[in-house]
């Protein structure tokens, strides 16, 4: 049995007790030691002296000598007790960027820097060279602080600060945002700090510097586009590294979100796809795993009119309940099965279904449309196919008449081509392709009797060609039988229907002459009655006119009357005539 590793004072076994207490007994040391060291340390000053004329070439003071051993025991403490101690408290075997040689040269001008300075103070005949080596000192300093807060940074805060503006924000993506803007900024900080070392003038500089930016913000538009497009995707929160979506009519993965492009993988190609991210802040995205990993598959399926719909539906639920990838547990999101409509030839059922995970979901729809195909067959549930009507119609017939027949077509609509009837002399394929065989069988072939594996070959041929012939002659039998009868077949239809089409010709016939009968009849009594009315009229206009006749008229407006009433007369007169010779037509 294993036992737990033991503890000291509450701590655990590895807990670097040597090297705390060997860093406070290195402070301890130096505080003790300084009175001697003092003592060792020449004072007020050393110097390196030219024997002949006794004159100083350089002057070393205490302090300078001080700086140095200083310098010494911080290089001590740091790579030998600070770094590794962190590097515990941190709860980690491993730094992910070692500091170890940054601080070390940190460590190193820091403390040169301060030497020169104080040498150059001391000696004046050589204080030019020293201040030289000051600034580069300086400048050194700023280059190793640079890098080293950068590293810190980007390792250590980075992930630092992410973690906790992402508390309750799980889909939030700061880190590569905050990276790149605190990167930019430290280098920044960092060349006008080394070029403030050198006494640089920072009006022309930043006169430059923007003349320089708007000719790069010209020339590169499209690389900001992408940089702000990738700032606002990150700030968007629409998807993040991990997320399934559904891009260009494919299935991805996102890789890596970047400032310039975004890094997909293509899971039905196996590629990795680059996209701008201008480009692909343009896009219409579905983004699958929001809002949560769930999602609702779908498989539907039309089943025959013959099929009790319950029974279907309890088939459905059946498959669901025995795959393991539909969730089950919540009762909002149970498989249910919907009866859809009353399809051309099928009833048409969906089952719903939520599934665990969406990154399995291709897998999991073709395991469950095997299932329900398995299912409703074990069930004697047909799945129906589409259903067309084709109409056969005769050559020699001018009317289509035509006999319908239901045919079943595939799922994908194939129709199929029905012939029309041919006389049985005509030719037809098999015929023609056993006319067009080589002539071979009534050829006499010479064989070499020294070739055995020839004259086998040959024999072979000759024997798979007979065997083809006759099985096309049989073939060509049983094709005329099956034309001519159905031929008779076809004739017999369209004698019945013609007989058929001749009777009720016949009946409509009748029809319509006593129709057309008792049309002319109602024709001629309307005629009669209108020549009677007429006539009356006419009589009526001679007495008038026989009455004025009789009277003088007494003034124009008379006479005019008469002479319309004689107009009258005559345009009846004319009707009369010509119903009359109608009539007789």
């Amino acid at each position: 049995m294993s036992t737990s590793s033991p503890k000291a004072f509450g701590l655990r076994q590895d807990f670097p007790f040597v090297r705390i207490f060997g860093f406070f007994l290195s402070i301890f040391t130096m505080t003790v030691m300084r009175s001697t060291i003092d003592k060792i340390v020449p004072s007020p000053y050393y110097s390196i002296t030219n024997r002949n004329t006794g004159e100083d070439y350089i002057i070393f003071t205490d302090d300078a000598i001080w700086m140095l051993i200083l310098m010494s025991f911080v290089i001590f403490l740091t790579l030998t007790f600070i770094i590794p101690i962190v590097l515990y408290f941190r709860g980690l075997s491993k730094w992910e960027w070692d500091p170890t040689t940054v601080v070390f040269w940190l460590i190193i001008t820091w403390s040169l820097s301060f030497f020169f300075t104080e040498i150059a103070e001391t000696n004046s005949t050589i204080e030019p060279l020293f201040l030289v080596l000051t600034k580069i000192s300086d400048g050194s300093f700023v280059v190793f602080t640079t890098v080293f807060v950068l590293r810190a940074y980007s390792n250590y805060l980075v992930p630092l600060i992410s973690d906790w503006i992402n508390v309750g924000k799980s889909d939030t993506q700061y880190g590569p945002l905050l990276d790149i803007l605190g990167s930019i900024l430290i280098i920044v900080f960092g060349i006008t700090n080394f070029l403030s070392t050198f006494n640089v003038e920072f009006g022309v500089l930043v006169a430059g510097v923007g003349v320089v930016g708007l000719v790069i913000a010209l020339a590169a538009q499209d690389t900001l586009s992408n940089f702000f497009s990738g700032i606002l995707l990150l700030l968007d929160q629409g998807f993040k590294t991990g997320d399934m979506i559904y891009f260009n009519d494919t299935y991805c993965l996102i890789r890596e979100i970047g400032l310039r492009s975004t890094k997909i993988y293509d899971i039905v190609n196996h590629v990795i796809i680059i996209i701008p991210n201008n480009a692909l802040a343009n896009q219409n995205i579905l983004n699958l795993t929001k809002p949560d990993r769930y999602y609702r598959l779908r498989i539907e399926v039309g089943v025959s009119y013959d099929s009790n719909p319950d029974e279907v539906e309890a088939a459905l639920l059946e498959v669901a309940k025995e795959n393991s990838s539909i969730e089950h547990d919540d009762p909002t999101r149970k498989p249910l099965v919907r009866f859809q409509n009353f399809g051309d030839s099928t009833l048409n059922f969906a089952l719903v279904a939520w599934i665990k995970n969406v990154i399995k979901m291709r897998q999991i729809n073709s395991d469950l449309h095997h299932q329900v195909f398995a299912k409703l067959r074990s069930k004697n549930i047909v799945i129906a196919f589409p259903q067309r009507d084709v109409h056969l119609f005769h050559e020699g017939d001018s009317q289509p008449n035509s006999v319908e027949k239901k045919i079943n077509t595939n799922t994908e609509e194939r129709q199929e081509v029905v012939a029309k009837a041919s006389m049985p002399d005509e030719p037809n394929e098999v015929s023609e392709l056993v006319e067009d065989l080589p002539d071979i069988l009534d050829e006499t072939v010479d064989l070499d009797i020294d070739k055995d594996e020839e004259n086998m070959a040959m024999t072979a041929l000759m024997d798979e060609l007979n065997l083809l012939k006759q099985e096309m002659k049989t073939i060509n039998d049983q094709n005329l039988e099956s034309e001519n009868e159905e031929i008779k077949s076809l004739k017999s239809q369209l004698s019945q229907m013609e007989k058929n089409f001749k009777d009720s010709e016949n009946e409509e016939i009748k029809s319509l002459k006593s129709q057309l009968s008792q049309m002319e009849k109602n024709f001629k009594d309307n005629d009669n009655e209108q020549i009677n009315l007429l006539k009356n009229e006419i009589n009526s206009l001679k007495a008038n006119l026989k009455d004025s006749e009789d009277t003088k008229p007494e003034d124009n407006v008379e006479n005019i009357k008469s002479k319309k009433d004689e107009e009258d007369l005559a345009e009846a007169q004319r009707l009369i005539e010509e119903i009359e010779s109608r009539k007789l037509d």
